[in-house]
């Protein structure tokens, strides 16, 4: 007969189990968004990020444009739509768009979404715009822990995406970001942000 420390074994046993199937199911979701997709776009969207001042580009936000530029170049999509506001005097998308235009994208190559302060706003407020368009298709350019959650926001709103995740040194607070994706993205995937 199992003794009281055997049995206490076994009920951490599976509890850790049970603990760590939906962690290790969430960490292979997320990390999906590492995977890139070959495909063509009728667009690319790049969510916002943080704006430094001088109205210069964050790091995490620079790679997002940079990899979007590259795509363009790259002929697989023929618009860029950007997607963020701001609490300053100026949206994130306007200087997403001033960064791209400096470095040859023309300004009618280029949708701006100017009023959106998170990722879930991002999708709903760029839709529209991208359907008035006839926009149908996206490459997601963001960082690999992001993609996913943009993506499925993207999808919530009927725009079918494809993984674009871009490049870039690793981003020192990459641990706390894969975090927060744990935690955002079933919230976001049961829509219970927009019970705020």
């Amino acid at each position: 007969m199992p003794t009281r420390w055997q049995k206490l074994r076994r009920f951490l046993l599976r509890a850790m189990i049970y603990a760590g199937l939906p962690v290790i199911a969430l960490l292979a979701w997320i990390s999906s968004g590492a995977i890139g997709s070959g495909a063509k776009a009728d667009c690319i969207f790049v969510p916002g990020a943080a704006i430094w001042r001088n109205r210069k580009p964050s790091d995490a936000l620079e790679y997002r444009l940079q990899h979007a530029l590259d795509l363009y170049k790259q002929g697989r999509a023929p618009v860029i739509v950007v997607a963020g506001g701001g609490q300053g005097n100026y949206a994130e998308a306007e200087v997403m768009a001033e960064w791209l235009i400096e470095r040859g994208v023309p300004p009618t190559a280029i949708i701006k979404e100017t009023t959106s302060n998170t990722t879930r706003e991002n999708a709903e407020s760029a839709a529209p715009m991208m359907a008035r368009c006839g926009i149908k298709t996206a490459l997601v350019s963001t960082q690999w822990f992001h993609v996913v959650r943009a993506s499925l926001c993207l999808r919530q709103q009927g725009i079918e995406t494809f993984n674009a995740p871009c490049g870039g040194n690793t981003l020192l607070k990459e641990p706390y970001f894969v975090a927060r994706e744990m935690v955002a993205l079933p919230v976001y995937w049961l829509r219970l942000d927009r019970l705020r």
